[in-house]
């Protein structure tokens, strides 16, 4: 396997479906979505979007793979937009996330720190994959 490519298409219909799947799948699924929502839209669109439902998992999935400051920036992105902590239950998080308007306003500078990619993320995640990491 191979990322990004083999993991473009990769879409899990539920969270039990993507607990069935193996740890290091898993782990590049996180980082994927990761990558495709924020250069998209941000990362109010990662924490909007169905891929929010895994911001815990991409968490570790980003310490899985050694991405320290990518995690760091995720971790503050969480401060600003769920100032009361990210919910337990990961199919709260469109409910909890804080206004828009503030919100998009204080995330763009970490947008912008994202594309910046301090942390090699298809290298690393090709590291994790092929056992070098």
């Amino acid at each position: 396997m191979k990322y990004p490519g083999a993991f473009d298409a990769l879409l899990f219909k539920s969270k039990e479906e993507f607990a069935n799947a193996a740890p290091n799948v898993q782990t590049a699924y996180c980082i994927h979505r990761l990558e495709a929502e924020v250069n998209n839209g941000g990362f109010h669109q990662l924490f909007f979007n169905s891929s929010g439902a895994y911001v815990q998992e991409t968490l570790q999935a980003l310490t899985a793979i050694g991405a320290i400051a990518t995690r760091a920036l995720l971790e503050r992105a969480i401060a600003i937009g769920f100032p009361d902590g990210y919910p337990a239950d990961a199919q709260r998080h469109r409910q909890c996330l804080a206004n828009f308007q503030d919100v998009g306003g204080a995330l763009h500078p970490l947008d912008s720190e994202f594309f910046e990619y301090r942390d090699p993320l298809a290298k690393l995640v090709n590291d994790y994959l092929a056992g070098t990491h």
